[in-house]
């Protein structure tokens, strides 16, 4: 389940356009939200592999044509699971999964590299279907047993000018840690994280997290007001991280669930622009764990 999800910021603002190049596309390696072990030492391989375009809407993707494939090979460090299933994959943008086919298997000749095949081609088309952004990927890897950073190779064959191999590198941790991103299927169609309003207003939609605490039984995840700016995000009653903002001013207030969301780890908030147009960013963060940013965009009147 994919929980990204964005709102155009700004609907007076045209799309910009596919930008041209001739390789492949700078990629990072993010944490799966919803796992807490995909780039833990000894565990399973779970992440995803995102390219180089904004998380706005407004911004294309990339093109990919059909019969173009993506290879990951990873580093001697990752041990291949001869028996693992091969069964996780997403080809998606921010805001969702791309409506295209494609097929998933490892090399025969090379049990350390995955091939990802675009049975169909991704076309941008606007802020609903602005193209490819970003690939999940469940491997059938082990993770290196120490702690560290591991360069995985991306390469794109036969996929025009993004066809080239880029490096992208795996922050390998040395056991689970608290993991948090925005959560928008209480939302369905609707996107919380580029949100517009203008001065004053309060944000349309409620703003969602998923948290996801390692090695712990299910706990009870709540928030607290400290003041107009940040809340404390709770676990059972005890502080596990915050809600901060930066940019211009908007007040924070949390949204009480009832037990069955609070247990899910799932925490919700209302955001309240100031008087001053531009960009706020929302920022959940976890204590020894993973951040995230929601942007709200305050117009002018």
């Amino acid at each position: 389940m994919r929980v990204f999800r964005m709102t155009v910021a700004a609907t007076c603002v045209a799309l910009a356009p596919v930008i041209a190049r001739a390789e492949a596309p700078a990629t990072t390696v993010q944490y799966q939200v919803m796992v807490s072990t995909g780039l833990a030492a000894r565990k399973p391989f779970e992440a995803w592999f995102v390219f180089d375009r904004s998380s706005d809407p407004r911004v294309s993707g990339y093109a990919v044509p059909a019969g173009a494939t993506v290879r990951f090979t990873f580093p001697h460090a990752f041990t291949p699971e001869p028996h693992g299933v091969l069964d996780g994959a997403l080809i998606s943008w921010a805001q969702g999964a791309v409506p295209a086919k494609f097929s998933l298997a490892v090399d025969p000749n090379d049990p350390r590299t995955v091939v990802l095949r675009f049975v169909e081609p991704v076309v941008p088309a606007g802020p609903d279907h602005p193209g490819l952004k970003a690939i999940h990927l469940r491997a059938t890897e082990i993770n290196p047993a120490k702690p560290g950073a591991y360069p995985i190779a991306v390469r794109f064959v036969d996929a025009g000018p993004l066809s080239g191999t880029t490096t992208a590198v795996a922050h390998i941790a040395a056991k689970p840690v608290p993991n948090v991103a925005a959560y928008n299927q209480l939302h369905q169609n609707k996107d919380e994280d580029w949100q517009h309003v203008k001065p004053g207003e309060e944000a349309p939609l409620p703003i969602d997290f998923l948290i996801t605490l390692p090695n712990a039984a299910r706990s009870s995840l709540s928030l607290r007001a400290k003041d107009d700016h940040d809340l404390a995000i709770l676990s059972d009653g005890k502080p596990i991280g915050s809600i901060t903002t930066k940019g211009v001013p908007v007040t924070l207030a949390p949204k009480p669930f009832g037990p069955g969301f609070a247990r899910l780890g799932i925490i919700e908030l209302r955001a309240k622009a100031g008087p001053t147009p531009g960009t706020a960013e929302i920022v959940a963060a976890l204590d020894g764990g993973t951040r995230y940013v929601i942007h709200l965009v305050v117009e002018g009147r």
